[in-house]
């Protein structure tokens, strides 16, 4: 497999820590060669759409599709969005499927991902030993982009750990995009920004958002998200 983890990783380094408040960050994960060719693939090859919620409906916008819109219907499009972020419901990133299905380069990264090694440092550090697989997507946040306040406690889908690793370098928490928790009541509490070659995993109980970026980044946030699920 071409992507090789740190020679210095040790699960149960993380392991004391997620089991403080069932989330951490693993930081340098992979080696420096294999972060750095994960990212340069997903730049040349990821196809991105806008991700969002419309009229009360999950949908995907490509650019040029956007661009094909007339500019009142861009308008309206954006309005209905923002419209129910206000209310705390929605998002607006860009997305690119992850799966064995995807094209070759992508696909390597999924195949990394949903590995025995990889679920077996998962289910080292969560203590969660019935993980089975992964789901997963690339997301671009662009400045504008964001994702409300939300929980990926989804039984049906048997989500048990959420995964965010970023591949974003050098990116100054000025610039947004924190992955934020907070309490059951809206309460911020800890943020942490996309911190390159890090690995966020926290229970999928928790609360949490990605907060917008700035108009003022000059480059997007570039991550892997995605579930770890029971069988």
């Amino acid at each position: 497999m071409q992507y090789k983890i740190n020679r210095e990783f040790d699960p149960h380094h993380w392991k004391k820590e997620f089991k403080n408040e069932l989330r951490c960050r693993v930081t340098n994960l992979l080696s420096e060669n294999s972060a750095h060719l994960m990212s340069s693939n997903i730049q040349k090859h990821a196809q991105f759409k806008q991700a969002h919620i419309s009229n009360n409906q999950y949908s995907e916008i490509s650019n040029s599709e956007f661009a094909q819109l007339e500019i009142n219907e861009r308008h309206a499009l954006i309005q209905n969005v923002y419209d129910l972020a206000k209310n705390g419901i929605g998002f607006w990133y860009g997305r690119q499927g992850l799966n064995r299905d995807s094209p070759p380069q992508l696909a390597d990264i999924y195949n990394w991902l949903s590995s025995e090694e990889t679920l077996s440092n998962v289910k080292a550090i969560t203590g969660i030993h019935s993980l089975a697989y992964p789901s997963a997507q690339i997301t671009a946040f662009a400045p504008g982009d964001f994702l409300t306040r939300h929980k990926d406690d989804i039984s049906t889908e048997k989500r048990r750990v959420a995964f965010v690793y970023n591949l974003s370098e050098d990116w100054h928490p000025d610039w947004g995009g924190l992955l934020q928790f907070y309490r059951g009541d809206g309460t911020p509490t800890e943020a942490w920004p996309p911190l390159y070659n890090s690995l966020c995993l926290f229970h999928v109980k928790h609360v949490h958002s990605v907060t917008c970026v700035a108009p003022f980044a000059p480059k997007l946030r570039l991550a892997i998200s995605g579930w770890f699920h029971d069988e």
